[in-house]
């Protein structure tokens, strides 16, 4: 049976890429990105997969129908940023503020694939009152696509993170196609029977990060040897690339003020936890709970993430863990915001989880 052909853009790190690669049954045959790092990660991460670090306004027709060889794509994927839209009245007029969310309807309307992924964050929902989804909507309906929306929790696909992301699948062929069913639970939700439903728990944060090198703040090896799997989550996630390999486990070095605030904060906790004297003016800082799934890991996880067990914050490899990367996914780049390039902590903190990547490629292969 051939593959079903995919095209990722705004691909980033690759997570949603990694995801489809995943299930199995799935080729990707393009993968754009205007940034030059995540690319080279992509690339490194994905070498089977052209790659290129391109502006996807410059890509047209030609230049895509080149760049898939003519093939026809089945998929589109992608998260175009969608900060600060423009509307006037219901619509999206061509104001800068649009056009990388209309650079991808662009691209979708020329491959006219069978099925598109839409992820995004979830303020897009009630963005300007909820006018700005339906301009989306009146967008893709306009190109011949029935739509379904719905914030999915990551948490529930098997990521040890509850992370919301807003999710639209688009159909051609007058085929409306709902959302993947969770594989996962809280275990504190009484909605669900568990004597009857073949769920399994959420993954928590401890189930995540167990077995990883406990290192200190200013310690860690870009290249680690990995160690045992305690449990089926560690499992899954080892790797199959460069098995016995663990990357980017390196902590940021803090001051003595910084370390002392840290490990005053009590696990599942912010700044407000604190005694008066550690307290400061930014509040966005969090000590993950280790019995639970871990909040959204941002691109700020080394100063706004705590470790649950060392006073620090957490590292490529941990926030790459609570995102569901394998452990031999390598990340490229610098961990501070030096150069014009995106860092390792960008990139794994805006990539699409792959896990949930991977149950949403599962369940749209079935109607295709």
């Amino acid at each position: 049976m051939d593959k079903i052909t995919t095209v990722d853009l705004f691909c980033g790190a690759g997570g949603f890429s990694e995801g489809f690669s995943k299930s199995g049954d799935f080729e990707t045959l393009l993968a754009v990105d205007f940034d030059k790092q995540a690319i080279g990660t992509f690339q490194h991460n994905h070498p089977s997969i052209p790659a290129i670090c391109e502006d996807i306004s410059e890509l047209d027709e030609a230049k895509l129908l080149s760049l898939t060889k003519g093939k026809n794509v089945q998929v589109v994927i992608g998260g175009p940023p969608c900060q600060g839209f423009s509307l006037a009245g219901r619509r999206l007029p061509d104001d800068p503020k649009n056009q990388l969310f209309k650079e991808y309807v662009r691209v979708v309307n020329i491959l006219r694939p069978d099925i598109f992924v839409f992820e995004n964050v979830v303020g897009l929902v009630s963005m300007q009152g909820g006018l700005v989804l339906e301009a989306i909507c009146n967008e893709f309906s306009k190109i011949g696509y029935e739509l379904s929306y719905s914030v999915l929790n990551s948490a529930d696909y098997g990521v040890p993170q509850a992370r919301p992301r807003f999710i639209m699948i688009g159909s051609r062929h007058n085929k409306r196609i709902g959302m993947p069913t969770p594989t996962h639970h809280a275990l504190s939700n009484p909605s669900i029977d568990l004597f009857s439903e073949e769920l399994k728990p959420h993954v928590s944060v401890k189930d995540a990060l167990s077995n990883l090198p406990q290192i200190k703040q200013g310690e860690g090896e870009e290249v680690l040897k990995s160690t045992s799997a305690q449990n089926e989550y560690q499992r899954i996630i080892s790797g199959t690339r460069i098995p016995g390999k663990l990357f980017n486990q390196r902590a940021t070095k803090h001051n003595e003020n910084i370390v002392e605030r840290y490990s005053h904060l009590p696990q599942g906790g912010d700044i407000r936890s604190l005694p008066e004297r550690l307290k400061t003016k930014k509040n966005n800082v969090f000590r993950l709970n280790d019995s639970l799934p871990s909040r959204t890991i941002t691109c700020n996880f080394r100063t706004d993430i705590i470790h649950p067990w060392m006073p620090r914050g957490i590292t490529t490899r941990e926030a790459a863990r609570l995102q569901s990367f394998d452990d031999d996914y390598q990340f490229f780049g610098n961990l501070t915001r030096k150069a014009k390039y995106l860092t390792q902590d960008d990139q794994v903190g805006n990539a699409v989880p792959p896990l949930l990547a991977k149950s949403i490629a599962d369940h749209i292969k079935g109607f295709i």
